[in-house]
């Protein structure tokens, strides 16, 4: 993404080791990002947002757990910040979305399905660092077991520097559900998601700038209900009517289509598939199988990343018939999805754990290169060095309405960054 300009060169984590939680990030919007992290028990402690144009710091009363909306930051801008307590200091950095609709380029990840595998999920971890990318998308099945407090410690200990500095968007899995009524409070304790599905949190969508993600809960129990099936229709719709919005996304755990262990999931295909193609959905990500997978049908591209540290599964001996027309690509192998949009272009490049490429697929036409490029509009000040007490948000059960950011007029751009389409890494300076 075309990010308003700032040097960053503070390193992503430091003197964090007496948080209980890390701090770690999520919920990106153009104004606000959430930081979250826990304490070994009630501190108070502050949050140093430093800019482009100022610095800003906030008091945090004490608390355990804190989830702390960050607001007032410009669109796509890049900050540093500071957590600070009587106990412990940590320090990260933090982009804004663009504005809704902005045509920019956007780069993102795609991986799941760490569950126990801690040596490689952190050699993952390590090589995401260098993506750089504008934000995570997770493809469910974090950990084992859901219930167990000590697996989320582990996996937020393992992806803390990474999620220091990067937005994680997850899709549930059914490994993230705990107890026989498969609820899943002890997930949404762990993560601040927009809640304007029809299951907060766990049914959620959000709009980083020229594109729409929608992320379901596939999970047995959940992806026949009729009213998740009428709530994904109406957000398609709604996408496809928006002219700020070129691709739509979808993210599940399970999926729809697949040759390995698991298969594809025959609700999922009779249900959401032709909802998929009647809206045009650029690509499905999902998990689940442990594998990468790469399929194709109605126009639709799906892709299976389950390759994210748990153990890994062959492909199936006796794939459905419909599974095997389906899948172009199938590969055992930990790895994860690097993804670049450019305008209408879509590339998707799968990468083995070591950094090799598995391949890479594009659709769509990139655009036209920009003549006389306008200067970026200014961004947005924040104040200098504003004091403010914040109450930590309680965890609980999540508020029914709806948190919608409103829609701002779109930003000028200057140059779409042709090498984003190129697949090019973007090298954070530190």
């Amino acid at each position: 993404m075309l990010a308003v300009a700032l040097a960053l060169a503070a390193p992503a984590l430091a003197h964090a080791d007496d948080f209980a939680t890390s701090p770690y990030l999520q919920n990106a919007t153009a104004h606000s990002v959430t930081i979250l992290w826990d304490n070994d028990r009630p501190r108070a402690g502050t949050v140093t947002v430093e800019g482009a144009t100022g610095t800003r710091t906030i008091a945090v009363a004490a608390a355990a757990r804190v989830e702390l909306v960050v607001d007032g930051l410009a669109p796509g801008a890049r900050y540093r910040y500071h957590v600070q307590t009587d106990a412990a200091e940590a320090r990260g950095e933090l982009t804004t979305a663009p504005v809704p609709g902005a045509p920019v380029p956007l780069s993102f990840v795609v991986y799941g399905d760490t569950r126990s595998g801690t040596n490689a999920h952190r050699q993952l971890v390590e090589r995401l660092r260098a993506e750089v990318p504008d934000f995570l998308l997770g493809t469910g099945d974090m950990v084992d077991d859901g219930l167990d407090r000590k697996q989320w410690q582990e996996f937020f200990e393992v992806a803390g520097p990474l999620l220091a500095d990067n937005v994680l968007y997850p899709a549930l899995g059914n490994h993230d559900r705990q107890g026989r009524a498969r609820s899943a409070e002890a997930y949404r304790a762990r993560f601040a998601l927009p809640d304007d599905g029809p299951d907060p949190e766990r049914v959620y969508a959000f709009t980083y700038g020229p594109a729409r993600f929608v992320v379901l809960d596939s999970n047995s129990s959940s992806f026949a209900l009729t009213d998740q099936t009428a709530w994904l229709e109406r957000e398609l719709a709604a996408a496809r009517q928006d002219p700020g919005i070129a691709h739509i996304f979808v993210v599940m755990h399970h999926p729809p289509f697949s040759i390995s262990l698991h298969g594809g999931q025959r609700d999922l295909r009779e249900r959401w598939t032709p909802l998929f193609e009647k809206y045009s959905v650029a690509a499905v990500f999902s998990g689940h199988d442990h594998c990468y997978e790469r399929a194709e049908v109605g126009g639709v591209h799906y892709f299976v990343s389950g390759g994210g540290g748990a153990a890994l599964y062959p492909r199936s001996k006796r794939p459905s018939a419909i599974d095997l027309a389906a899948v172009e690509r199938f590969e055992r192998v930990s790895h994860y999805l690097r993804v670049h949009v450019v305008g209408a272009r879509v590339e998707v490049t799968a990468v083995r754990v070591d950094g090799t490429p598995i391949e890479t697929i594009t659709w769509g036409d990139l655009p036209p290169p920009a003549v006389g490029a306008a200067p970026l509009a200014p961004p947005l000040s924040i104040a200098p060095v504003v004091v403010a007490t914040v109450a930590p948000r309680v965890v609980g059960p999540p508020a029914p309405a709806a948190r919608r950011v409103p829609r701002l007029a779109m930003i000028a751009i200057a140059a779409l960054v042709v090498a984003a389409a190129l697949g090019l890494t973007r090298a954070r300076r530190r």
